[in-house]
């Protein structure tokens, strides 16, 4: 128990047993998502207790059985992983946004529009260094003898 409450700091509130039910409580940021992701967890309710201007106060209730602890934490590590994830892309993506404002000041606008974002899920960008030779060139002469893998 001690460990499921830990992964969910700093955000736990509490953990009550309410008429045979458990209920989880948890404090969130306003604009992360949870009822969609809450939904396939057909035996927990959700209810916000409290809202102020920063953080929503939700609750996951559920049967006070092993079962129903399980998936109000279940659900709970669900809703943290999803928005982390959301937040690294944030930071990312700002991050990208700069790099891009920076090559837009220092490069001229054919080499701009060289710039293909979407290709290979945004993995090549055509500007820049290449690493890799494009193959139209014969590598170094050698034996001739493939290389065998050691055991």
């Amino acid at each position: 128990m001690f460990e499921s409450i830990k992964s969910l700091r700093p955000h736990f509130h509490s953990l009550r047993e309410v008429q045979n039910n458990v209920s989880l409580d948890i404090r969130v940021p306003l604009n992360w998502k949870y009822e969609d992701i809450a939904k396939p967890y057909r035996t927990i309710t959700l209810k916000v207790q409290d809202k102020n201007d920063k953080f929503n106060l939700i609750s996951f209730i559920s049967q006070a059985t092993q079962e129903g602890y399980d998936v109000v934490f279940a659900c709970a590590d669900e809703i943290f992983k999803f928005n982390k994830e959301e937040e690294e892309k944030q930071k990312l993506f700002h991050k990208k946004v700069k790099e891009l404002q920076e090559l837009f000041k220092t490069e001229s606008l054919d080499r701009l529009k060289e710039i293909n974002l979407t290709e290979n899920y945004g993995q090549e960008i055509t500007t820049g260094i290449e690493l890799v030779g494009q193959g139209d060139e014969e590598g170094p002469e050698g034996s001739g003898d493939t290389e065998t893998e050691d055991d």
